[in-house]
C-alpha cells in the first residue's frame, strides 16, 4: 500500500508518519507539505522513523501539477494539510480559504484524475458551530472564517464520494504531545503555563464546554480506518467532553499550587459537544483519564 499524506510533517501529520511506518504492508508513506510553519522535527532528533518507507516532498496543495505527479500511483491520500491559527481564526480569511477551501479542492480535482483507491480527509467539529451534535445530521453552522472554509473543502470532498470511497472525519478540538508541538490549543496551553510558569488564564465562562481527542486517539483511529474497508460517510470523532474549570481541576492535581486567573468570566461562550460515531467509538484505543494524559505529557518536558 503507497499513502499520501498531505501536512504529513504537521503537529498531527508528524505522529501518523510515525505510525504508519511501522505498519505491515504499507510500502510507502509519501509525506507531502510545503514545512510553512518551520516543520522540520519530522526530519531531525533521536527517534527514528521505524520503516524504511518515508519519502518527502516539499509542495503546497495549491501547486496543481505537483500535486498530480506525486499522487500518481498512490492508493491512499490522507489530507490533512490545514491552515490552523488558533486563537486567531477569524483574522486573515483568505489565507484560511485559500489553503483550508481550495487547497481541499485542488487534493480533490488530483484524486480525481489519478485514479487514487480512497481519500481521507480531516475536518473539524467547529463546521457545527455550537450545540450538542448527535450525527453527522445535525446542521452545519460554522462561525468562523476557519469554520467556513473547512466547510467548503468539506463540499469539494463530498463530491468525491460519488467516484471513489472516500471517509471524512469531522475530529474534536486536538491534544497532547507531538515532535511538532502546537502550543497554542487551549488544552496545550494550560499544561505548558501550568508547567512552567505555575499560573494559568480562563478566559470566558469557565464553564464553556467542548468536545476533546488526544493526538495519539486519533492517529490511532486513522491508523486502523486505514487497514479497514469502510463506507463513504461522514464521521464524528471525539473522545471526551470538558469544560475549561475541568481543564484546571484535572492539572490541580499534577500542580496543587497552580494559581487560575478568571478573566472575563461573565461572557458567556457557546458550547459544541460532538458525540462519538460508533463506527469510530470501536477503533479507539484503551481509556484513560485527563490527568493520565497529562502526566504523560508533563513527562516530556525537558525541564
Amino acid at each position: 500500500m503507497k499513502i499520501m499524506i498531505t501536512g504529513g510533517a504537521g503537529y498531527i501529520g508528524n505522529e501518523l508518519v510515525y505510525r504508519l511506518s511501522a505498519e505491515p504492508g504499507v510500502k510507502e508513506i509519501l509525506v507531502y507539505d510545503n514545512l510553512c510553519k518551520g516543520n522540520y522535527n519530522l526530519f531531525t532528533g533521536l527517534r527514528k522513523v521505524p520503516g524504511n518507507n518515508v519519502r518527502f516532498i516539499q509542495a503546497d496543495v495549491l501547486d496543481t501539477r505537483t500535486l498530480k505527479r506525486e499522487m500518481q500511483g498512490i492508493d491512499v491520500v490522507i489530507h490533512l494539510a490545514a491552515k490552523v491559527e488558533t486563537p486567531y481564526q477569524d483574522q486573515n480569511p483568505h489565507d484560511f480559504e485559500q489553503t483550508n477551501h481550495w487547497g481541499t479542492a485542488e487534493v480533490v480535482y488530483a484524486a480525481e484524475e489519478t485514479n487514487v483507491k480512497r481519500l481521507m480527509y480531516l475536518s473539524s467539529q467547529s463546521v457545527y458551530g455550537q450545540g450538542e451534535v448527535e450525527s453527522t445530521e445535525h446542521p452545519r453552522m460554522p462561525s468562523s472564517y476557519y469554520a467556513i472554509s473547512k466547510m467548503r473543502g468539506e463540499d469539494h470532498v463530498l463530491r468525491l464520494m460519488e467516484k471513489i470511497p472516500v471517509q471524512l472525519v469531522r475530529c474534536a478540538n486536538v491534544y497532547g504531545y507531538s515532535k511538532n508541538l502546537r502550543v497554542e490549543t487551549p488544552v496545550n496551553q494550560l499544561i505548558f503555563d501550568a508547567h512552567f510558569t505555575n499560573r494559568v488564564a480562563i478566559h470566558g465562562d469557565p464553564e464553556h464546554t467542548q468536545t476533546h481527542i488526544s493526538v495519539y486517539r486519533l492517529v490511532e483511529v486513522l491508523a486502523r480506518m486505514v487497514k479497514r474497508e469502510m463506507e463513504s460517510d461522514i464521521y464524528n470523532l471525539s473522545h471526551r467532553q470538558m469544560s475549561s474549570f475541568d481543564y484546571v481541576e484535572s492539572l490541580k492535581e499534577l500542580y496543587p499550587e497552580l494559581e487560575t486567573i478568571f478573566v472575563d468570566q461573565h461572557i458567556p461562550l457557546h458550547n459544541l459537544i460532538v458525540e462519538c460515531d460508533p463506527r469510530l467509538k470501536e477503533l479507539l484505543p484503551g481509556d484513560t483519564t485527563m490527568v493520565e494524559d497529562l502526566v504523560k505529557f508533563r513527562e516530556l518536558f525537558t525541564f
